[in-house]
């Protein structure tokens, strides 16, 4: 008998639940809307904000960077080296460190032309790899 009570109380409680929750949803104006939300200016701004990139480069012996200071390098404003990879530590680059033959640069830049003038900046026969 209990169990016929609270299978019951139970499917009652399921049907009425489902059944009314959009009803109640739309009374206290929490629904989703049927059309979608129009795009608005701030919308578009996030849209077209640059989307970043990182790419790895790996600094070989003879290239211009080797022993040379990154805030040497004149680096664009908007590239960033996340970190640097020399003999499998990572380490985390300020502008006075110094870039050694073998190490893997790890770089976060917005564009393609970032990236193009970091190899300008390092060497032009500098090998980038996507990540």
């Amino acid at each position: 008998m209990i169990f016929n009570i609270v299978f019951f109380i139970s499917l009652t409680s399921v049907l009425i639940q489902g059944t009314t929750l959009t009803i109640v949803a739309k009374w206290l104006k929490v629904a989703l809307p049927k059309e979608e939300k129009p795009i608005t200016e701030i919308d578009k701004f996030l849209l077209n904000i640059p989307k970043s990139k990182l790419k790895k480069i790996e600094i070989l012996q003879d290239y211009y960077a080797v022993h040379k200071r990154i805030v040497d390098l004149n680096f664009p404003k908007s590239v960033f080296i996340v970190m640097i990879k020399r003999s499998n530590e990572y380490l985390r680059p300020g502008g006075s460190t110094h870039i050694e033959p073998n190490d893997t640069l790890v770089i976060l830049a917005d564009s393609q032309e970032d990236f193009d003038k970091v190899k300008d900046c390092i060497y032009k026969k500098t090998v980038i790899k996507d990540l």
